[in-house]
């Protein structure tokens, strides 16, 4: 009896709380409808004009902002058709200053992140990290085993690249290695391990992959079976198209960059370039 007693105490003293919850609840409302009807028309007016022109300020800057950047970076002429440089990187490049590099005026990068179904380059979260603290766009890209499954290693990549906010579309590098270079995969094989890739890593982000390869590969496994992929060009000297009549979207023409923000200027490093303006980079998604 006591026990139910002091239960149903509690009750009545809880319910009271709570009562005088929606009371102060209740107040307060009453409070800020008071407010607004003390209001005279002119200061209704006033405000509803102070929160215009808010609107109108940032709706202005963000014109304004955007227009700059279209101005300053639709920089394509016919002396430099390719003025927009990038580079791309691994732990080979070893220590890399990313604020240094784009001060120098790159304006992306691809960074190594995994290779296989199981490898993750060492320096990846570092330069991850980092380049992304800049205002480069940047990607992250993978190399393509020919031993393992293609969606194991999409796997792989995934659980290593966190999908960010205006980060390039993940890229998958395909070229021979090892033996291979001497004795090539099947197309057949590469197909079902590139088909197996880009479905899992499309599906994640949301983004078409980009195809990194040379003019070889292209030729023989790529063309006319990746036509709605961007491609992303090896090449000695910048094509204009690619062999069989495509545009390609980044050209990579050398390996031997160097840069005194990269490794102190000890190791060389590849250079790219896109195929587009600044502002066209800016803006740049694949579908």
């Amino acid at each position: 009896m006591s026990d139910r007693a002091g239960k149903t105490g509690k009750r009545t003293k809880t319910g009271s709380k709570l009562k005088g919850r929606k009371t102060t609840r209740s107040k307060g409302r009453k409070s800020k409808q008071s407010f607004i009807k003390t209001l005279s028309k002119t200061d209704k007016l006033n405000l509803a004009l102070a929160a215009a022109a808010i609107v109108a300020i940032v709706v202005a800057v963000f014109f304004v902002r955007n227009a700059y950047f279209y101005i300053t970076g639709n920089d394509v002429t016919d002396e430099n058709q390719y003025p927009v440089k990038g580079v791309d990187v691994s732990s080979y490049q070893l220590e890399i200053d990313w604020p240094g590099l784009e001060n120098e005026g790159y304006k992306f990068a691809f960074i190594k992140a995994t290779e296989g179904s199981s490898h993750v380059d060492e320096r990846f979260e570092y330069n991850w990290k980092h380049a992304n603290r800049t205002d480069m766009r940047v990607g992250a890209y993978h190399f393509l085993s020919f031993d393992t499954d293609g969606g194991e290693q999409a796997d792989n990549f995934i659980s290593t690249v966190n999908k960010k906010r205006g980060m390039l579309p993940p890229a998958v590098d395909v070229e021979f290695y090892g033996d291979y270079t001497e004795s090539h995969p099947s197309v057949e094989k590469v197909t079902e391990i590139l088909d197996s890739f880009l479905e899992k890593i499309e599906d994640k982000y949301g983004m078409k992959p980009i195809i990194y390869t040379n003019a070889y590969v292209y030729k023989h496994y790529i063309s006319g079976r990746y036509d709605d992929y961007p491609i992303w060009i090896s090449s000695d000297s910048i094509p204009e198209t690619l062999s069989d009549g495509r545009s390609w979207t980044f050209c990579q023409y050398t390996f031997y960059g160097k840069s005194e923000n990269i490794a102190d200027g000890e190791k060389y490093v590849d250079i790219n370039v896109f195929n587009g303006s600044s502002w066209e980079l800016r803006n740049y998604k694949s579908k």
